[in-house]
């Protein structure tokens, strides 16, 4: 049997970048989380202002009471 090494394929599938998917039921805090990992651990780190300013404006929002978000 060969020999296959997975994070090789990975990579090769995703040009070398990472997807991470985040799954749970509902109300659980998963769109919280990514907001936090996102403002915590990533925004920091971008140099290019318009770029940071595009993800930042891509991130989950949340509303309270009946206010429909799309």
């Amino acid at each position: 049997m060969d020999n296959f090494d997975v994070y090789s394929d990975i990579k090769a599938r995703t040009n070398g970048e990472i997807y991470i998917g985040v799954v749970g039921p509902v109300r659980t805090g998963k769109s919280t989380f990514i907001k936090r990992f996102m403002e915590l651990m990533v925004l920091p780190e971008m140099v290019d202002e318009h770029q940071k300013t595009q993800t930042r404006d891509e991130l989950p929002q949340s509303a309270a009471g009946k206010t429909i978000m799309t």
